[in-house]
């Protein structure tokens, strides 16, 4: 019966965290190949981080292109009365004050070596507190 209950308890524990992890993902910042205009328009981001000629990022969410510029969602945050509060508004920017445009992609491989890090050392960490437990069991 004790081993069944550390199975239940493995699989309860490592389970979700393994999927918790996963589900972060690793992400980087991929720059948008020029023209543009054209990337916008094929790749349809959802969120693209500009950086302005005065070297300032601005994350913008729905971009697209209209006439010369570039219109997207800005999400601020700020605290007022003790508490957070959230709100959104449309920016346009000048396509020539536009330096860089980066798109957020999912990194496989960081992902797949941090979701089999922590695995491995919450496995490390389950092996040692049980054979902490029970130093008499097979594999302690």
């Amino acid at each position: 019966m004790y081993r069944v209950r550390r199975s239940v308890f493995a699989r309860s524990f490592l389970l979700p965290l393994a999927l918790l992890i996963w589900l972060s993902a690793c992400h980087k910042w991929v720059p948008l190949e020029p023209p543009i205009e054209q990337a916008i328009a094929e790749e349809k981001p959802g969120t693209v981080r500009v950086t302005l000629a005065n070297a300032n990022p601005i994350g913008l969410k729905e971009p697209r292109i209209s006439g010369d510029s570039l219109v997207g969602v800005v999400e601020e945050s700020y605290v007022e009365r003790g508490k957070v509060r959230r709100s959104k508004r449309t920016v346009q920017i000048p396509l020539d004050s536009v330096q860089t445009i980066e798109e957020r992609r999912t990194d496989t491989l960081a992902t797949a070596g941090t979701v089999i890090g922590i695995t491995i050392g919450a496995i490390l960490v389950f092996w040692a507190v049980t054979c902490a437990y029970d130093p008499d069991q097979i594999g302690c």
